[in-house]
């Protein structure tokens, strides 16, 4: 009972306020930035989703703050001063953020509007079916790497570089996991998606506004308590549960001879499942 009591999904409820006021923290400012760029796009004729989602690059900074809050409840179990804690990662963190923000709209609008555009020519030729098909695993894949930038980037101090190329390893390196986050996140989107459709006249705004309330939140908490683990055990523990791994002989060797070949500027070589130091020190923020 001990614990269940200390585990992510009852520290979900436990730990609820904090968790909604750090919500708010995020919702907040990203429903002001996109409410802002889509009044804007209605006041200039430009109605279209290039334009919709810019309100993402400003609101990542205030992400990487819920990320952090969350994976000190969910990950850490700690009580955490929300507001101090949330202030702080947006503050370490607010160059970076504003790039992975970018990165975010990019692919967010791209997979958008490629996806829209060819799924109406694959009606009628299968050719561009085929080519639907694709952009719809390569969006997929995006997402899950999207995952777990905000993580990697508030956790470790690496290079931005090295953050985009673990979070694409992470995507091949740990799919079982990848794919739980996914569908769970998928399930929430779906409902929430059903209840914006089917809602009515003052009800609908109900839901949006606690969709935005609530959503961002839920689905924050989801992923990182799913992925942190796989994390820990390939790029470093920021926990005090390190259980060492041990490498058979087979894999002591494999994992010599990648250093040996690596690239001098990489500070992480993915060997064995796992992100291992070349040589430099990776240092975790805490």
């Amino acid at each position: 009972m001990k614990n269940f009591n200390q585990s992510s999904l009852a520290r979900f409820f436990t730990r609820f306020p904090k968790l909604l006021f750090a919500g708010l923290m995020y919702s907040i400012p990203f429903a002001v930035f996109s409410g802002i760029f889509i009044l804007i796009s209605f006041l200039s004729g430009f109605n279209n989703v290039i334009l919709w989602s810019l309100g993402i690059i400003p609101a990542m900074p205030f992400y990487s703050g819920l990320v952090m809050v969350i994976r000190k409840i969910s990950v850490e179990k700690e009580d955490v001063n929300v507001f101090k804690t949330f202030v702080q990662a947006f503050r370490e963190n607010l160059k970076k953020s504003i790039f992975n923000g970018f990165v975010a709209y990019l692919i967010v609008a791209c997979s958008f509007f490629a996806i829209l555009y060819y799924g109406t020519l694959a009606q009628t030729d299968i050719v561009y079916g085929s080519v639907f098909t694709i952009y719809i695993v390569f969006s997929i894949a995006m997402l899950i790497m999207l995952f777990y930038v905000p993580l990697l980037t508030i956790t470790y101090d690496l290079r931005l570089r090295d953050i985009y190329k673990n979070s694409l390893l992470l995507i091949f390196g740990k799919i079982l996991r990848n794919i739980v986050a996914l569908v769970l996140v998928g399930i929430i989107s779906f409902a929430v998606f059903l209840a914006v459709i089917y809602a009515k006249g003052a009800m609908l705004i109900v839901v949006v506004v606690l969709s935005v309330i609530f959503y961002p939140m839920i689905a924050t908490y989801i992923i990182v308590s799913v992925i942190a683990k796989g994390v820990q055990e390939s790029v470093g523990y920021f926990t005090g549960d390190n259980v060492q791994y041990v490498l058979t002989e087979e894999e002591v060797q494999r994992e010599t001879e990648a250093v040996e070949n690596a690239n001098s500027d990489d500070d992480y070589i993915f060997v064995n499942g796992r992100m291992i130091k070349n040589p430099s020190k990776t240092n975790t923020t805490e």
